[in-house]
């Protein structure tokens, strides 16, 4: 189920199209800061990790180049998955703890990495290594600094690549409705390690206290222990740049509270659906936008083919206009 769902999942991040209609339903809003002054050039996207695929979504939404993904290899290992996920731009990494014959593979996930920002792409990599479900950067992995290194100083290397430290924060990681504030902050060059490149693991702890130092800032960090009250009180604070878009009036309101009269049956279904699939894991997020995005339009095309067929295509055109209609200003007010 997981290897399934996995690539179910992961290709709507690269089917930009949809995600681009689907994603500012699924979020009250979508907040960025930064990007007008992203590095130019080759680019490293080095991110927090506590959305599961969903970060990719949100941050290959707003991406103008192509994007390849740095992902966990054991969804790799079917043939038929490994196709697929290939040809969405995955890039597999392999840990050492999943078995010895997959250390030598780390060497391939840099190269392929490599050939994707020279290719003019930009490759993300989730630098924490795990995806926790929670307001805080956790300590850095090597693989981030291990594949600047080669990039920097393998053979050919781009001199010009950046490493953007990029923060994902979530006003929540349970459904749709929420705020998400996406921050990229100044680039890593490859003067900023002053460290003898020579002196290579002295050079990675120096290029990961940097670089844990700059997602800090970018990283919204709230602890665990405090209360929900308390929580929701720091949260809205840092949201403060980015305010709630206006609530509506009463007719776009009374149009939302009918677009949720129709649609709450389908959407309580895909939502026990998506709770039974994702139980005590970081995935409902993902799953339940990948559901509504692909799904959702398939049912509305059946639906309008049904009415088209009973009471004639100008009913079934109706519909197959109106539905999604409704469904935004259900979401929207």
């Amino acid at each position: 189920m997981q290897v399934n769902f996995t690539i179910y999942i992961l290709f709507f991040y690269f089917s930009r199209f949809l995600v681009r209609l689907a994603l500012p339903i699924y979020l009250k809003k979508l907040c960025v800061k930064g990007f007008e002054k992203l590095h130019k050039g080759p680019v490293l996207l080095a991110s927090n990790h506590s959305g599961s695929f969903f970060d990719a979504v949100v941050i290959g939404s707003i991406m103008t180049q192509p994007i390849f993904t740095l992902t966990r290899g054991d969804v790799f290992k079917k043939k038929a998955a490994a196709f697929w996920l290939r040809q969405i731009k995955l890039i597999p990494v392999f840990r050492g703890s999943e078995g010895r014959q997959y250390v030598k593979n780390h060497d391939i996930t840099v190269k392929e990495g490599y050939d994707a920002m020279k290719g003019g792409g930009a490759v993300i990599i989730f630098s924490e290594g795990v995806c926790v479900n929670e307001w805080n950067l956790r300590p850095l992995g090597k693989g981030t600094a291990r594949m600047a290194y080669q990039t920097w100083y393998g053979d050919d290397p781009l001199k010009n690549m950046g490493v953007v430290p990029t923060g994902v924060n979530y006003e929540h990681f349970r459904g749709p409705g929420k705020r998400v504030s996406l921050r990229f902050g100044e680039a890593i060059l490859i003067h900023d390690i002053k460290t003898d490149p020579q002196e290579y693991e002295r050079w990675l702890r120096e290029f990961n206290e940097i670089l844990e130092r700059k997602m800090s800032a970018e990283v919204w960090s709230i602890p665990a222990d405090i209360s929900k009250a308390e929580r929701t009180q720091r949260l809205n604070a840092l949201f403060g740049d980015c305010p709630l878009p206006p609530g509506g009036n009463a007719i776009q309101k009374a149009i939302g509270w009918f677009g949720r009269a129709i649609h709450r049956p389908l959407y309580h279904f895909f939502e026990r659906k998506t709770a039974k699939l994702t139980a005590r894991s970081v995935f409902y997020d993902s799953v339940l936008f990948g559901l509504l995005m692909y799904l959702y339009p398939t049912i509305v095309v059946l639906l309008s083919l049904i009415a088209g067929l009973i009471f004639g295509w100008a009913m079934g055109l109706a519909l197959f206009f109106i539905l999604p209609i409704l469904a935004w200003f259900a979401a929207r007010y």
